[in-house]
C-alpha cells in the first residue's frame, strides 16, 4: 500500500493488517480535522440476554423495521405501565 493510496478497505481484517503494520504520523497530511463530544456520563445499562430470547427480539425487530434495543424498550415500558396499573 503506497502513502498516495485512498485508505480504503474491502474487510476489517484488512483495515486491522492495515494499523498493525503502518505508522498512522505518516499520513498527517491526508487526514482530516473532525469535530466530535461525547458525554461520560450518559452510559447505557447493559443487560445479559438468554440467547434465545435475545435471538427473539432481533427477529421481532427485524420484522417491526425497529431497533433492537427500540423493541426492547416499547416493550420493558409496556409491562412497567401495566404492573403499575395493577398495583392501583
Amino acid at each position: 500500500m503506497g502513502k498516495d493510496r485512498n485508505l480504503e478497505f474491502d474487510t476489517y481484517e484488512q483495515a486491522s493488517e492495515w494499523f498493525e503494520n503502518s505508522d498512522l504520523a505518516d499520513y498527517l497530511d491526508q487526514l482530516l480535522p473532525v469535530e466530535f463530544s461525547f458525554d461520560l456520563r450518559k452510559t447505557p445499562d447493559l443487560i445479559v440476554l438468554d440467547r434465545e430470547i435475545a435471538k427473539s427480539l432481533r427477529s421481532m425487530a427485524r420484522k417491526a423495521h425497529i431497533p433492537t434495543r427500540k423493541l426492547v424498550n416499547r416493550l420493558l415500558r409496556k409491562c412497567i405501565e401495566e404492573d403499575r396499573g395493577s398495583q392501583s
